[in-house]
């Protein structure tokens, strides 16, 4: 993801990753970005109580237990959501070049 902010950046859009973790979690996600990758350029948000997959419905249940579905949101500065994708696994995400395209559409 930090190898794909520079180019989301470039459009003027600030990106977000909500992690569906406690705090402790969630610093050793990103500790973890830190060693195996660079510094993240990017806040992540750890949200251990899922209000932000229970408010968006974007979970559901599994014999897992309940898991969050990978979703990708563009939220324009007026606070309109102008996109969202809601993906079928937990590998389906849309490319960097599709939402970079999706920004483009919606600058203009």
């Amino acid at each position: 993801m930090q190898s794909d902010y520079e180019r989301i950046a470039a459009t003027g859009t600030e990106l977000l990753f909500i992690n569906p973790e406690d705090l402790e979690q969630t610093q050793d996600f990103v500790a973890k970005s830190k060693v195996t990758r660079e510094d993240l350029s990017f806040p992540v948000l750890a949200d251990p109580d899922r209000a932000i997959p229970t408010k968006f419905k974007i979970q559901k249940e599994t014999d897992k237990g309940t898991e969050v579905i990978p979703t990708a949101f563009i939220i324009d500065k007026e606070g309109v959501l102008r996109f969202k994708y809601v993906g079928s696994d937990p590998f389906d995400r849309p490319s960097t070049d599709h939402l970079v395209e999706i920004l483009g559409m919606i600058s203009e």
